[in-house]
């Protein structure tokens, strides 16, 4: 009775030790839980987790408890197991279930109240962390979440690293349903504003299912978002930090895309929306054209090896160019070159260099009264509308315009004392301005940027005055100020769709304003 009860014991022991090295750290990765949206059809989405080496895991999508679809892999020697879901139609809720089975061992995980329909990440600094309770009318935003219930979020925390993680280490907010909670919690913290506000305008015009993730960092450059790769393929110097009036994050090269970025890696997308550039004015700006366009595409060859190709190659990737903020007293050029350099010094995207890009002007939406400071303009929902245009056109095929008009070709008149500036799209002329647009006028390799006065105007052009210019006119550029106007007062908009035109700067002797010359800078 005695040796039974022993090797009774020791079998039970060893049963016991099974049970919990075969339950240890058995779970999903972290984004993947309850009330979240998976990437609908045409893509597969992608469910992975961590496991016991050499485990059997079978994932299950269940519709009102009727298993629907059956996926069965291995835990790899790493602890990690994957699984790509058939494409889906929009729509849901399901059930997600993972068993994972070692000998006789089952354990079973489930997340719920699952969705399929577009997943879009949003990433930057400050004016994307934004909250809804810091725009405009954020009480009347705040109570209008009812009929988007559809539209789930999930914000991941603040953190950084010195090496790429595998998985987040932790999220502020949980995938969760829209309330007036949190969506407005707090400043800068918790879901982004401009990412709340897209996806509210996608869904409007979608009517399926939205999933929103933000992942920003206020007062942070774009070295600290991008990998070690594209920085060295930049020639980003490793030494020197920001100035202090800007340096609110971190700003250490790869700590948040190591953090906050790449663990997202394997998820599905079906976009990204980017709001970052401040904290570059006055650090590496010069290398913003290359650093811009390489985090872009690294981005994208990151998420779609790590979604096993079922993210785009070539997602939709929108962002927004740089809205107005007082410096103080001396001027600063600063700002205007990094609007320039967002667009990889075309003016305008899609280009060359920057594909299947597009972006939300917002030079004209400056806040000099914000009680976060210029920097923070309140009116993240005309931002988030432009953005969506944009979205609608690049990523849905829609035929829209999205972009305020640029000119398609410059021609001097000499004899006359004018500029003519032919459009690619009617304009509309809101006001007259003496001073948006500037001239340069170069003498013997010296030039000086004169004002050229707004003459005449048509449907689709625009004489400009230069009878200031006593030189050779050599270049002309628009709205290259840190603040081009007050509020939605521009002079040039597109006529229907109250986008504004965008900066540009171009040499007079070419026709494109996509082309930065020596003269010109």
């Amino acid at each position: 009775m005695i040796a039974s009860g022993i090797v009774l014991g020791l079998v039970l022991r060893l049963f016991l030790q099974a049970h919990v090295s075969a339950d240890v750290g058995f779970r999903f990765a972290s984004y993947i839980d309850d009330y979240m949206v998976l990437q609908r059809e045409p893509a597969g989405a992608v469910i992975w987790g961590y496991g016991a080496p050499r485990a059997t895991v079978t994932v299950t999508l269940c519709r009102e408890q009727e298993p629907i679809m059956k996926k069965v892999t291995s835990v790899k020697d790493s602890n990690t197991w994957t699984v790509v879901l058939d494409p889906m139609k929009p729509g849901g809720p399901y059930e997600v279930m993972a068993q994972q089975s070692l000998g006789r061992i089952n354990f079973t995980l489930r997340v719920h109240d699952v969705l399929f329909g577009d997943v879009w990440l949003c990433s930057g600094q400050s004016n994307m962390k934004m909250t809804v309770s810091q725009v405009f009318n954020a009480t009347g935003e705040l109570s209008n979440t009812t009929a988007y219930q559809s539209v789930r979020i999930l914000s991941v925390s603040s953190t950084q690293a010195q090496q790429e993680l595998e998985d987040l280490t932790k999220v502020d907010l949980r995938w969760s349903k829209p309330t007036s909670k949190n969506l407005g919690h707090g400043n800068f913290t918790y879901m982004s504003a401009v990412c709340w506000l897209f996806g509210r305008f996608l869904y409007d015009t979608l009517r399926y299912p939205v999933g929103l993730l933000s992942s920003s960092w206020s007062g942070t450059p774009i070295e600290a978002w991008s990998s070690r790769r594209s920085l060295e393929a930049c020639g980003v110097p490793r030494s020197g930090s920001m100035p202090s009036d800007l340096q609110t994050g971190p700003s250490a090269h790869s700590v948040l895309w190591n953090a906050m970025i790449h663990p997202l890696r394997n998820m599905t997308l079906k976009g990204v929306i980017w709001y970052q550039g401040e904290s570059n004015v006055n650090f590496n700006r010069d290398l913003y054209n290359c650093t811009f366009p390489l985090l872009i595409d690294d981005w994208r060859q990151t998420f779609h090896d790590g979604s096993q190709g079922q993210t785009e190659r070539l997602f939709p990737f929108g962002f927004v160019q740089l809205s107005s903020y007082l410096f103080g007293e001396a001027p600063n050029d600063g700002l205007s070159q990094i609007r320039w350099h967002q667009t990889a010094d075309f003016g305008y995207v899609p280009n060359q260099r920057m594909p299947n890009t597009f972006m939300a002007v917002s030079v004209d939406l400056c806040d000099r009264n914000s009680p976060f400071g210029s920097i923070h303009p309140r009116d993240k929902q005309t931002v988030a509308y432009r953005l969506h245009l944009g979205a609608r056109a690049l990523a849905y095929g829609e035929k829209l315009i999205f972009q305020g008009p640029l000119p398609q070709k410059i021609e001097l008149l000499a004899d006359k004392g004018l500029l003519n500036l032919t459009y690619s799209q009617p304009i509309k002329v809101q006001r007259r301005d003496d001073k948006i647009f500037e001239v340069a006028c170069c003498s013997d390799r010296q030039c000086e940027w004169l004002p050229a006065p707004m003459d005449t105007f048509s449907t689709q052009t625009l004489a400009l005055s230069i009878t200031s210019c006593h030189d050779s006119p050599a270049a002309l550029r628009y709205a290259w100020t840190p603040w081009p106007c007050e509020y939605k007062q521009c002079p040039l908009y597109h006529p229907t769709s109250t986008l504004p035109a965008p900066p540009f700067i171009a040499p007079i002797t070419n026709l494109s304003p996509g082309y930065h010359s020596r003269t010109a800078k």
